[in-house]
């Protein structure tokens, strides 16, 4: 049996093959048909025209040469409509191919091409849908995990906060001598357990906040809010720990119009970028805190003087869990969730938060917020993200646009520390003024970048990169 069925497919593959062989031989007669047949055919008709005899009367030279006329018309109108019916069967497929691809670089992977031609692009066609139905099912997977992900990290989080609380309770009725008077050893090793306990808690609060990020289902309360007034309330909260390290804690606000906003969010993001300034920040130093409207939105930043951040620093510092690979800097301690929370809130309402700074330079975290409020939340991955690929991705895009100097221009901008969406939207531009690349291929590594800093897929239309976009989104141009 399996000697027949190997016959079979070998049978099978040679009547492929013929039928390919036999579908090349009807091209080339359709070729000598259409082509060399018609021009024959024109070529003897005007040979009968030219050698007419004396004798012959003007009624039938002008007849023969109507018909003349008539015949290489016809001739002409069939080749045509046979070259463009033939034409059409063989572009159509190949055009359903290149749209399909083109949906599947936009993240749809439910395709199935019907083409039936019987030759290679149908094997082709073929081929193509065993791979789409391989991605459908991968991404189906995927996001079945994301969703049994998120609900396992916010059911496990209620569950474990759940008995925090009256463990919390305990143990400070115990520190307070509820049961009994305590000697200073008891009351130490009583305080140990309470702040851990309160360190716990707030570990517990933020994957809470992270599971509501990644499942939408953060809440915003918006009412009409003067900012100004919940920042200065904010830094008068802040000032107390700032004093600590003897910071100065200084405002700079520009007038801003009263928004409809959720004040808790816009502080709790504050407070979090705040905190970080002061704990990387030396003693004796200031912390600036400052904010402007521009355009459609509004922009806060945060500026310290303290010991600033690398590069690859500044592309992780928003991921989770990240800490910053230095010895004086672990002694702060957290779980590296506060800026990855202050990420999703920014972002849930379509604003962009981002960090510049150097290294013994100090840093300035920015983010903003739209002036109309954005009710509709869309979930927003924080856990397992893709901003660990950033540079690995724009490498591959300066290579793919620039060819071999792409590398090297590459190389460059990271020893700049350029590698950021605004300054590299700018190196474009330049790249374009200077004639270098064609404003084609500008617009199209434009787009590229902005997919890859903002972790889309197939967002040519949704956003495009022009010289009046960037004026429109008015973000901060980077030194």
């Amino acid at each position: 049996m399996e000697g027949k069925k190997l016959v079979d497919h070998e049978e099978k593959k040679l009547g492929d093959f013929i039928k390919s062989k036999l579908n090349r031989k009807l091209t080339l007669l359709f070729i000598i048909v259409a082509v060399v047949a018609p021009s024959s055919a024109v070529y003897y008709f005007y040979q009968i025209s030219i050698n007419l005899s004396e004798n012959t009367t003007l009624q039938t030279t002008l007849m023969l040469q109507s018909i003349v006329i008539v015949i290489i018309t016809l001739i002409a109108i069939d080749a045509g409509v046979i070259g463009y019916f033939v034409s059409r069967s063989i572009s159509r497929p190949i055009k359903n191919l290149y749209e399909a691809t083109k949906k599947i670089e936009q993240g749809e992977y439910d395709i199935k091409l019907d083409i039936k031609t019987g030759d290679e692009i149908q094997r082709l066609a073929e081929a193509f849908n065993k791979t789409t139905k391989v991605l459908s099912s991968l991404e189906k997977e995927r996001q079945e995990l994301d969703t049994a992900k998120t609900d396992f990290l916010s059911i496990t989080s209620h569950e474990l906060r759940s008995p925090m609380t009256p463990m919390k309770a305990q143990l400070q009725m115990l520190h307070q001598g509820y049961f009994g008077k305590l000697n200073k050893k008891q009351s130490e090793s009583i305080n140990i357990i309470a702040r851990n306990a309160d360190r716990l808690d707030n570990i517990i609060v933020d994957f809470l906040e992270i599971s509501r990020i990644e499942a939408a289902r953060l809440k915003f309360n918006f009412r009409k809010t003067d900012l100004i007034e919940t920042v200065k309330n904010t830094v008068k909260f802040m000032d107390g720990f700032a004093k600590e390290k003897n910071i100065n804690l200084v405002i700079s606000l520009e007038k801003i119009p009263v928004i409809e906003v959720d004040p808790d969010r816009i502080s709790q993001v504050l407070r979090n970028l705040i905190n970080n300034a002061i704990k990387f920040s030396e003693e004796n130093s200031k912390i600036e805190i400052a904010s402007q409207q521009k355009n459609n939105h509004i922009e806060f930043s945060v500026k310290d003087y303290g010991c600033g951040l690398s590069y690859e620093n500044q592309i992780r510092v928003f991921e989770p869990f990240y800490q910053v690979e230095s010895a004086s800097r672990r002694k702060h301690g957290g779980t590296g969730l506060g800026l990855a929370i202050c990420r999703g809130i920014v972002e849930s309402q379509k604003g962009k938060i981002w960090v510049e700074s150097k290294e013994g330079k100090g840093s300035k975290f920015f983010f903003t917020i739209p002036l109309e409020p954005v009710r509709d939340i869309k979930p927003i991955r924080i856990l397992f993200s893709r901003k660990t690929s950033i540079e690995r991705k724009l490498k591959e895009e300066f290579k793919t646009m620039l060819g071999p100097l792409g590398i090297n221009e590459f190389e460059e901008l990271k020893k700049q520390n350029s590698l950021d969406e605004i300054k590299l939207i700018d190196y474009i531009e330049d790249l374009k003024i200077n004639y270098i690349i064609t404003d084609e291929i500008g617009e199209q590594f434009k787009n590229s970048i902005y997919e890859i800093y903002n972790d889309k897929k197939g967002v040519i239309n949704d956003k495009k990169y022009t010289s009046e976009t960037k004026v429109e989104d008015e973000v901060i141009k980077r030194n």
